[in-house]
């Protein structure tokens, strides 16, 4: 086996593992909810599905389980399951969802030679990993266009995360702005978890002022940056569903200069946005945007007129693509066919955990307690981490 592949292989197993790991928790979780003294004690994994074995006291508890099993299946994210007793304990068994045609860290397994400032994108038609390198000559920005349920908020997601995982906090920072409720009320979507990405210069914007508060920032920086000559850390702010952004702004204009001024000068100072809209056509994105947004990703659209002006290019048949990340990639007029990367929200927990580990520490002076150190000293260490062993019909965990 290639090193590619062993590595992919040991990020499979240890994917899964940390899945079952917090699945477990899930479920001990409701069951602490409702009093009932049960635990995961085991289980077993098959393509598809998985048995988590309860272990506890089950006297009147089964049929009081058996009223949680909505809620259990609610907490794991699962469409559909069983509980049944099974010797002298009870066993839920839930169906597992089906894997994502491209996962993002098998992507990443799969490419070799990843320069600095690549956009992981997705694979091509033909098997190939397929990613665009950000640079003020030849990629300035993204535009990534297409319906709702094209794809495009999940694959802004994959790419923060892909950037977040090549680059250090010295090299890159992150901005995210969510502009899909136009200002009008605070919204929490599937872009929040990048809050608590180390890179992240503040957490995701929902709101109008902090739309136009971070958009004077990076305004502002970009400017000094110009004046001190300096282009680094790279900056890379993404802003998903843009026209609704900019017709929120619509009475103050200081909003739509600094995305005017971010898009022409931004580049050269190394500041990079990445843009979504479901509405490509619209009147708000003017020459001066559409000039400087090179880099088209063009999801599902709704009729031929629509593909054209989210390309750029006619005749790209992007409105009989299939959405859920079938996308196509313009560049310099070659069109070339993909499907996104995607990290689930598993992946998505493990990269954010594994992130947040390696960021440094502030130094800190804090009084010491010595009762307290003692303690700790004492105190045993607690295994969390199940064993696990692989099979040829699945993989078996035992406590």
């Amino acid at each position: 086996m290639s090193e590619n592949g062993e590595w992919r292989k040991l990020m499979q197993e240890k994917r899964l593992q940390y899945q079952l790991e917090i699945q477990s928790r899930k479920i001990e979780n409701v069951l602490t909810k409702h009093d009932v003294a049960a635990r995961v004690a085991g289980g077993f994994v098959q393509p598809r599905w998985i048995r988590f074995d309860l272990a506890g006291h089950v006297g009147s508890n089964l049929d009081r389980l058996r009223n949680m099993k909505q809620e259990l299946l609610s907490a794991l994210g699962a469409a559909d399951g069983e509980l049944s007793p099974h010797a002298g304990g009870w066993q839920l068994h839930i169906a597992r969802t089906e894997e994502v045609p491209v996962s993002l860290f098998d992507l990443m397994a799969l490419t070799t030679g990843i320069q600095p400032m690549s956009v992981m994108l997705g694979l091509d038609e033909h098997g190939r990993p397929l990613c665009w390198q950000l640079s003020p000559d030849n990629l300035p920005h993204i535009l990534i266009s297409g319906m709702e349920n094209a794809g495009k908020t999940s694959l802004l997601r994959t790419v923060a995360l892909s950037l977040a995982l090549l680059h250090r906090q010295s090299q890159l920072q992150l901005m995210v702005i969510d502009g899909s409720t136009a200002g009008k009320f605070e919204a929490y979507t599937a872009l929040e978890p990048l809050s608590y990405l180390p890179h992240m210069l503040s957490p995701v914007a929902y709101d109008a002022d902090d739309y136009r508060e971070m958009l004077d920032f990076l305004s502002g920086e970009c400017l000094y940056r110009q004046e001190q000559q300096m282009t680094t850390p790279k900056i890379v702010v993404m802003i998903d569903e843009v026209v609704n952004l900019m017709r929120s702004g619509s009475e103050n204009r200081q909003l739509v200069e600094s995305l005017g001024l971010l898009l022409q000068r931004g580049p050269a100072v190394g500041i990079h946005l990445l843009l979504t809209t479901n509405n490509p056509e619209s009147e708000q994105l003017n020459s001066t945007f559409r000039l400087n947004l090179p880099g088209r990703v063009v999801g599902k659209t709704r009729h031929e007129a629509q593909a054209a002006a989210a390309a750029d290019l006619p005749a790209t048949q992007a409105e009989y693509l299939l959405g859920q990340g079938d996308f196509l990639a313009v560049m310099d007029g070659a069109v070339t066919h993909f499907q996104a990367a995607y990290i689930g929200e598993y992946d998505l927990q493990l990269t954010l955990e594994a992130l947040q580990r390696q960021r440094p520490q502030p130094l800190v002076a804090q009084q010491i307690s010595l009762e307290s150190l003692a303690i700790k000293a004492e105190k045993p260490a607690q295994n969390q981490v199940q064993a696990f062993s692989a099979s040829a019909s699945g993989i078996e965990f035992t406590s």
